[in-house]
């Protein structure tokens, strides 16, 4: 296996900035926990989330920051320097997020799954945390039920691996690392999500 330039911080600084504030947004459109889950059957609806969660300005200032980022590091170094280097780096990032969006909402729709993220509305931190563990990794179905969000799953290693298409060295184990990396802030965002929430 071959040494990862800039190692696991790099890493975790480049997901931490293009992750941590998108999860905390990531999966909302409403406020309080409620009783039962209303999962988006209407296409326009599920269309809606999907736009929302695709077009996100926090993603685009991510991808944007993620882009200088790599641009300073010049990685990788095919790519050069310049306005163009900029560019394919900064469409680098944002590529992995269309997919990763792309992936989870196709699924979820073929799944009738939610991508909505309920809040805690509990009072106890402990009980906020354990709920944002819960809710990070679930997803419910048409009956109300919690499942398996095999949409988020598959939608973040799915933006972690896309770039081994187009990115000139990029490799499987490093892009699986960054997708676990991607799953790890997705909690932490919901975890500081439920303790800020009044």
């Amino acid at each position: 296996m071959r040494r990862i330039r800039g190692g696991w911080t790099s890493i975790a600084l480049a997901a931490a900035l293009l992750l941590a504030p998108a999860a905390v947004r990531a999966q909302t459109t409403g406020g309080a926990r409620t009783d039962s889950v209303t999962v988006d059957t209407v296409p326009v609806d599920r269309l809606r989330a999907y736009t929302r969660d695709l077009a996100d300005p926090i993603v685009a200032a991510q991808a944007v920051a993620l882009g200088l980022y790599d641009h300073a590091r010049t990685q990788p170094e095919e790519w050069g320097g310049g306005a163009d280097g900029l560019g394919k780096r900064v469409l680098s990032r944002a590529g992995g997020h269309i997919v990763t969006q792309s992936v989870r909402h196709g699924m979820a729709a073929a799944l009738n799954r939610s991508t909505d993220y309920r809040v805690c509305g509990c009072k106890e931190p402990e009980r906020r945390a354990a709920h944002a563990l819960f809710e990070t990794f679930t997803d419910y179905d048409a009956q109300g039920r919690a499942r398996l969000s095999t949409p988020f799953l598959a939608g973040t290693y799915a933006g972690a691996l896309a770039p081994l298409a187009w990115h000139p060295d990029a490799d499987a184990a490093r892009a699986l690392q960054s997708g676990t990396l991607a799953l790890v802030f997705a909690l932490a965002g919901n975890v500081i999500r439920e303790l800020l929430e009044p």
